[in-house]
């Protein structure tokens, strides 16, 4: 018996997106892959096109069956159906008839043969289909093809609200045609991806989809994945097969890595899901499948907005649908069978909300080609005389232009939708969509086509991607652009009330919203930009960010107890923290005071921050009291030392040695690269740096290596420890900002690869013993003479290589605490397990550290609230800014910015 619906989960702007990117990314995926089915294997340099072709043949952009099938059942999910239900099945069986019987371009043997089979029998056509399908496979000992996996992407989103219906529903689906297990199993973990895909934008729900197959299959399946994430996507060719199929498309996903954030050079973290699908292409066979499966999941991840508008343009197929006909299937599905409010996506027009301007359009102030306009504009009765359209808002299915109608010789206007939506933190590719819309602009004009460029009051998004589009055009910058746009929009200016737009346009401009701030700014060495440079890192948007933050503190933390004590710990008494703790504290509060120090005065020298920080706790510790108080009171003008942290007595208890950092905090000169004032490589300046690395995730590590070499320099003179200090924090940060925390190996791989651009006074021997670190955490793992090798003495170089290798012999989520008493067994324990804690932490999230230790920790809640404070201050400016009041009056006495 059928269960009962669970209602689909309300999705916010960047889940609809994502769900818009289903049936759209299995498409494009098919499409790219057309051309090069059973072809000759495209080599690492040739880049797969739309160019049509294949088996069809076909259009260049024009999907094949694993999409046209996939169609078949998203016209029945996006009723609002239930996929479990017979009556449901049969309709799906139905189109899958209709399909073959119309519209079939290519048609796989299997599937064929059983179609054929239920089109002879009685009864309801689901039944006869599946009874077909059964009879089949009994009959053929090879029947566990890819016919089902590759349109199995909608099912997810019928399903989005239970993942054991999900489960039942991908497997009823599939056995209309494709029984066999292997195939059911595929097509479940798939959607159970697409769903984790869609509802939290991360990879990990295949992974997490194990636990819904037979329990006798998991371990089978799991050593599969594993071996795709081992090997390349041509690895697994042919991939008729639904296993290779599926291990294909995972492994051209889960190993092409997610390019960083860097607008002025022309990479976005979303450049991942076109760089997939050119491997999933080049794996060579079964092309357009593999491509088509992988799409899916990629489209899931990334969303609509993350797919090149010149495949959504191109893309199209049976029945007549183009992409926002896909897009349309897709969001009803997801949305239970249901538009929006204003009728979106089915509504022939979408109106304009109330109190949005009369129609208007003026010509962009430096090309009269480019119309800058509104949707009213649109709804009028008047003509607009261009050649193309460029919309940055949802449009309705019918003529873009008025007084147009569909099919007509004057209907040959080109449009181009784009999913920009107006408002700070609902875009999760806004630097690659603006540049997208822009770049469509640049070439529209270039093909000497009249553009109407417009959103819905053409106040915000319209100037934006027309400032950019400026920019590309003739070279001028982005504030200039602005400041020409303004003055020609006169019905109105809504530009600066979003933040992220504007610091958007500013990093695609060549301005300093998408990196350093440019030479001589008063914060060009500050790792801590101030607010109008300071970008959005699509790490701190992702829904683990803050988890992964406190786990690196937590696990920080966890380790360094740990460690002191060897691995042993009393039972059922609170666990001391040690001075690396402690000081680590310190540092996320620093790196806090600093943020807000960058937001309200413009002017920041972080490490001069930071080494205040470091006296404050030197003062709580009784270390030179008064002359400490002295040297700092005037600059406060208030009690000395300030903060919240000066009231927690656990941070004024004695917790060990930290020789280097009491002399140097004793001097009255902090310590720089240039003028160090100890010659310590000790294990602190490495362990007290890690917070630092949550401002640096998912930015070039260029960025950062200066500047924290500059913070370990202020008690650790020694190049050696600065550069541990500085490459351990690239390394958490890369475990951080990695879309896969599942691939530890992976993360530090990455990590270590970035190393040498990011710092060029890296030796040839740092280089190589972190190589040889990581290269025998794979080979040789949890080997205790190795780590007592690479780790021999309490310095920050052998912490570092100790907690490299331990973090990559233990790389799985549920490893974490035995990483850790294995790491406590180093001849520096404390600093090993340290590192250790950080990077797990970092990659896993808190929840995967061991809570019965957590719990105990004395100072888990102070780390816990750094964590989320930290997190805040980087997204949310709690306590304003300079020129905007904040939402926490008090947030200011919590973090003085001086």
């Amino acid at each position: 018996m059928v269960r009962a619906r669970v209602p689909a989960p309300p999705l916010d702007a960047r889940g609809v997106d994502r769900a818009a990117g289903v049936l759209l990314g299995a498409a494009v995926g098919d499409a790219l892959g057309v051309p090069y089915e059973f072809a000759a294997v495209l080599g690492p340099d040739q880049r797969p096109e739309m160019i049509g072709g294949g088996l069809g043949p076909y259009a260049p952009g024009e999907y094949s069956d694993d999409t046209q099938m996939q169609v078949c059942i998203a016209e029945v999910a996006a009723t609002g159906a239930d996929l479990r239900a017979p009556e449901a099945l049969d309709a799906v069986a139905a189109n899958f008839h209709r399909w073959l019987g119309s519209g079939a371009s290519d048609v796989g043997a299997q599937t064929r043969a059983v179609l054929r089979a239920a089109a002879q029998a009685p009864g309801a056509a689901g039944a006869a289909l599946r009874a077909a399908a059964r009879d089949h496979a009994d009959r053929h000992a090879h029947s566990a093809g890819n016919g089902s996996l590759m349109r199995t992407g909608i099912v997810a989103l019928a399903h989005l609200g239970d993942a054991a219906a999900l489960a039942e529903a991908a497997v009823a689906v599939s056995s209309l045609t494709h029984p066999d297990p292997d195939c059911a199993d595929a097509c479940v973990l798939w959607c159970s991806g697409i769903r984790t895909a869609v509802l939290e934008g991360t990879f990990d729900g295949v992974r997490a989809g194990l636990e819904l197959l037979p329990a006798e299959r998991r371990a089978l399946w799991a050593e599969r994945l594993d071996e795709a994430e081992a090997r390349p996507p041509r690895h697994f060719s042919p991939n008729g097969w639904v296993v290779t199929a599926l291990q294909a498309a995972w492994s051209a996903v889960t190993r092409t890595p997610v390019p960083e954030l860097d607008p002025a050079r022309g990479s976005f973290p979303a450049q991942h899901l076109r760089l997939a699908l050119e491997a999933a292409v080049r794996a060579g066979d079964d092309t357009d499948t593999v491509a088509a499966v992988a799409g899916a999941l990629l489209g899931a991840r990334w969303g609509c907005s993350g797919i090149p508008l010149a495949w959504q343009r191109a893309v199209h197929g049976w029945p007549g649908l183009t992409g926002p006909d896909l897009v349309r299937l897709a969001v009803r599905t997801a949305r239970g069978g249901q538009d929006d409010a204003l009728g979106w996506p089915s509504a022939a027009r979408v109106p304009a909300p109330a109190g949005v301007p009369r129609g208007f359009a003026v010509p962009h102030p430096r090309d009269p080609g480019v119309q800058l306009g509104n949707l009213p504009l649109l709804h009028g009765t008047e003509p607009v005389d261009v050649d193309a359209v460029v919309s940055l808002c949802r449009m309705g299915t019918g003529p873009v232009l008025p007084g147009v109608d569909s099919g007509t010789a004057a209907d040959t206007v080109e449009h181009v939708r784009v999913w920009l939506v107006d408002g700070d933190g609902s875009n999760a590719n806004l630097h690659y969509v603006v540049d997208q819309a822009a770049r469509e602009v640049l070439r529209l004009r270039r093909e000497g086509k009249r553009v109407l460029l417009h959103c819905v009051a053409g106040q915000s998004r319209t100037p934006a991607v027309a400032a950019v589009y400026a920019h590309l055009a003739t070279g001028i910058d982005g504030e200039t652009a602005l400041s020409e746009l303004r003055d020609a929009l006169v019905h109105g200016w809504q530009l600066s009330a979003h933040r992220e737009l504007h610091d958007a346009v500013r990093a695609l401009t060549g301005g300093d919203g998408g990196g350093r701030p440019p030479a001589g700014h008063p914060g060009a060495d500050s790792p801590v930009p101030r607010e109008a440079e300071r970008p959005r890192t699509p790490f701190l948007e992702e829904r683990r960010a803050l988890s992964r933050v406190r786990g690196l503190l937590l696990g920080l933390a966890v380790g360094d107890t740990l460690g002191a004590a060897g691995g042993e710990l009393p039972a059922g008494v609170p666990l001391r923290a040690g001075v690396s703790t402690q000081l680590a504290c310190f540092t996320a509060e620093g790196t806090i005071r600093a943020l807000v120090r960058g937001d309200h005065k413009g002017v920041c020298h972080p490490p001069s921050v930071l080494w205040h920080a470091y006296c404050r706790w030197a003062v709580l510790q009784g270390v030179e009291t008064e002359r400490l108080r002295h040297r700092w009171v005037p600059y406060g003008g208030r009690t000395w030392p300030d903060g919240w942290l000066a009231e927690v007595p656990v941070l004024a208890q004695r917790r060990g040695s930290a020789p280097a950092t009491v002399a140097a905090l004793s001097r009255t000169e902090q310590g720089t690269v240039d003028k160090p004032t100890t010659s310590s490589r000790g294990c602190h300046a490495l362990t007290r740096t890690l917070p630092v690395a949550v401002v640096f995730a998912g930015r070039k590590a260029a960025d950062a290596v200066t500047a924290l070499r500059e913070i370990a320099a202020l008690t650790h003179g020694d190049p050696a420890a600065q550069a541990a200090a500085a490459h351990a924090a690239v390394l958490v940060g890369h475990c951080l900002a990695h879309s896969a925390p599942t691939r530890v190996r992976d993360a530090l791989g990455q990590g270590l690869r970035a190393l040498p651009d990011a710092d060029p006074d890296l030796t040839a021997d740092q280089r190589d013993q972190l190589a040889t670190a990581l290269r025998q955490a794979e080979e040789h793992p949890a080997d205790a003479h190795r780590l007592a090798r690479l780790a021999p003495d309490p310095t920050a170089p052998s912490g570092l290589l100790g907690g490299l290798y331990v973090a990559a012999s233990f790389p799985e989520r549920d490893q974490v605490e035995a990483a850790l008493r294995f790491a406590a067994q180093a001849p520096d324990g404390d600093s090993v397990a340290c590192v250790t804690g950080a990077l797990l932490g970092a990659a896993h999230g808190a929840e995967a550290l061991p809570v019965g230790l957590v719990s105990r920790h004395e100072l888990a809640w102070v780390l816990d609230v750094l964590a989320r404070d930290l997190v805040a201050q980087l997204t949310d400016r709690p306590g304003g800014t300079e020129y905007t009041p904040g939402w926490d009056e008090h947030w200011w006495d919590r973090y003085p910015g001086w």
